[in-house]
């Protein structure tokens, strides 16, 4: 039986990326780039595993389609996943980097300007140690900014697929309200939200969910452990769906009961800073005057709660362990890069009372020509548990 090849995206949309990135290298001064991380790597080849610990590289050049270096074990993967043909295979007891050090002599790169991708999971010194060595006519620089600028703005292909993750957000959260009571153990709430988002067509998800209930609401990146849900407990959810790799991250928070006139007041500065954010996120603003903005919304609470001031990261592309893509642009102090249509962002308006309770709402949400609005759907409010 032969493999079918289902690259994520059509080539013309694979070859569009590739253009802009060779653009940017160009600009950059560099000859190639090296690229480690499975986010860079699946959004220029399509090469898609549930491998992420084994070593591979794709190998961007300035002219031609990029040579992707794989483990042996992966071979079917690639041929499923990946549009390119230049896929060079090591085998059980080779060295892998000798395989990118070939690589590139057979490109002709060994003197050139070489980036190297800056967050590299497992590459160690010995690694830069051992290419430097092999390619000692190369000079070797951080190769951040070319894949890094393109994954900022969003193709409308991607975009359908955040779309449809969202829909399936919105489906866990309302799951894992309806499996919510007094009583009920934290991870039955996990696993209805799982369940529905799985049955639905989800795909495995990158992280999470996240339920935490009780005095755990109000600790940070906490989740389940067994706690049984009491009356007048806040239970917090954080949940993406994904397809194909791309997510859309919600943040929801429920009460048993009624909420307490505190509870309702940090409620209404958090929605007020989404309303604001979705208000000032518009092509060419300033992202910390939209952080400003938003945090005059959340200062006359934030004295007895604990926030992070991240009031927007960068969401597309999800492999464990986060949803967060790392391409240094926040919604935050500090950030003058104004922003762009096609730009998705998850808002953690994240509200703790330490070890006490929480408000937590979020929206992901899609720059847009004209406006700015929401994909996930789930209303932005404390969820009350009768």
């Amino acid at each position: 039986m032969s493999i079918p090849k289902e690259p994520a995206f059509d080539e013309a949309e694979y070859r569009c990326r590739l253009q802009r990135v060779q653009t940017s290298m160009a600009e950059k001064g560099l000859d190639a780039l090296l690229l480690f991380s499975p986010h860079n790597v699946f959004y220029l080849s399509g090469m898609d595993s549930e491998n992420l610990f084994d070593y591979q590289c794709l190998l961007v050049l300035p002219d031609s389609d990029p040579v992707l270096i794989i483990s042996h074990f992966e071979k079917a993967c690639s041929e499923n996943s990946c549009w390119l043909e230049s896929v060079r295979v090591y085998g059980p007891f080779e060295d892998p980097i000798n395989a990118t050090i070939d690589s590139v002599r057979e490109a002709k790169l060994q003197s050139g300007s070489l980036g190297l991708e800056r967050r590299s999971r497992g590459l160690s010194v010995d690694f830069y140690e051992k290419l430097r060595s092999g390619l000692d006519g190369a000079t070797l620089s951080d190769g951040f900014g070319p894949v890094e600028e393109s994954r900022l703005v969003k193709s409308e292909a991607e975009i359908a697929y955040m779309r449809r993750a969202a829909q399936l957000t919105d489906l866990g959260v309302n799951a894992g309200y309806e499996a919510m009571a007094q009583g009920v153990p934290d991870y039955e709430i996990g696993a209805a939200i799982v369940d529905a988002m799985y049955r639905d067509g989800g795909d495995t998800v990158c992280w999470g969910p996240i339920v935490a209930a009780g005095y755990r609401s109000g600790c940070a990146h906490s989740t389940f452990n067994g706690h049984r849900l009491n009356e007048g407990e806040t239970v917090f959810l954080e949940v993406t769906g994904e397809v194909t790799r791309y997510t859309a991250p919600l943040m929801r928070t429920a009460i048993l009961g009624e909420p307490t006139s505190e509870m309702r007041q940090v409620e209404d500065a958090v929605m007020t800073a989404l309303e604001v954010i979705l208000e000032k996120a518009r092509p060419g603003a300033i992202p910390s005057d939209v952080a400003g903005a938003a945090r005059s919304a959340l200062d006359p609470i934030l004295r007895d709660y604990v926030f992070h001031y991240n009031f927007g990261y960068p969401v597309g592309i999800g492999y464990p362990p986060s949803w967060i893509e790392e391409l240094d642009y926040f919604i935050r102090d500090g950030n003058v890069r104004p922003l762009e249509a096609g730009m998705l962002f998850h808002l953690p308006m994240s509200i703790r009372k330490y070890g006490e309770h929480a408000v937590n709402l979020s929206h992901t949400i899609l720059v847009g020509e004209e406006r700015t609005t929401p994909i996930t759907n789930s209303p932005a409010r404390l969820h009350r548990v009768l």
